[in-house]
């Protein structure tokens, strides 16, 4: 039986305070998972943003102050979380691959950027690419899953359910920041999970506006995992930052 920490969408911003990293990284200590998942969007990277720019809002961002930044959360998160570390597994995100869209985009760039500049890898991630499932014990972990012929991520009121739908074993994606869990059982007795974990914020996006309410903030373990069946624990950011804001 294994035990996984489940970080979603954590979203590093700058001008946001790093500082739930080192609550994540004590509470991988304390927890002592066989494997932490980050699903992804560990960092904002807003300066490659392309829905805002060109506006008063998109002054004085700077990628390479959002790289240190990003790295400045690695670092947070593993020197609470201390040296004797088990397998980190990092998805990556929308958010990351604003990199290489905006590379893609700019083609004089390629060699100068890429999402290696964040060095999952020095701070002893294991990196998998934007929209590559990484299987754990029988779970697919992904940022998101494709729906329908134009390849949306799956969403809705019933993100969880979906996931089964799509990929017929169990599942668990973040991106949505929402909380959607469902489980799904056969007459010989088998189950398969599937869940929309949240995201572990401490702040609010502005963009949210009316769906902010609808978001789900900790951070998720999973308890006795065997052949993607496990039970479930939720850590609230509210009780985190009691735990290990101090």
């Amino acid at each position: 039986m294994k035990k996984h920490l489940v970080i979603p969408d954590p979203h590093c911003k700058v001008g946001v305070s790093n500082d739930r990293f080192t609550w994540a990284g004590k509470l991988a200590k304390d927890v002592q998972p066989d494997v932490i998942i980050c699903l992804g969007d560990w960092v904002n990277m807003d300066s490659l943003s392309h829905f805002d720019r060109g506006s008063m809002s998109f002054e004085n961002r700077r990628y390479q102050k959002e790289i240190d930044y990003a790295q400045d959360a690695l670092e947070k998160f593993n020197k609470a979380y201390g040296k004797d570390r088990t397998r980190m597994v990092m998805l990556g995100g929308n958010h990351e691959h604003r990199i290489t869209r905006f590379v893609e985009s700019n083609p004089e760039l390629d060699g100068k950027m890429a999402v290696r500049d964040i060095g999952f890898e020095d701070f002893g991630w294991e990196y998998h690419p934007y929209e590559k499932p990484v299987e754990i014990d029988g779970i697919l972990y992904c940022h998101h899953f494709p729906s329908g012929v134009l390849g949306k991520p799956i969403s809705g009121e019933h993100i969880a359910s979906g996931l089964l739908k799509k990929t017929y074993q169990s599942a668990t994606v973040g991106h949505s920041h929402t909380w959607d869990h469902a489980v799904r059982g056969t007459p010989k007795g088998k189950h398969i999970m599937g869940l929309c974990a949240g995201c572990y914020l401490d702040h609010n996006e502005p963009y949210a506006k009316s769906t902010l309410p609808l978001w789900w903030k900790g951070l998720v373990v999973k308890h006795n995992v065997h052949k993607g069946v496990y039970d479930l624990s939720q850590y609230s950011i509210q009780d985190i930052r009691r735990t290990y804001g101090k």
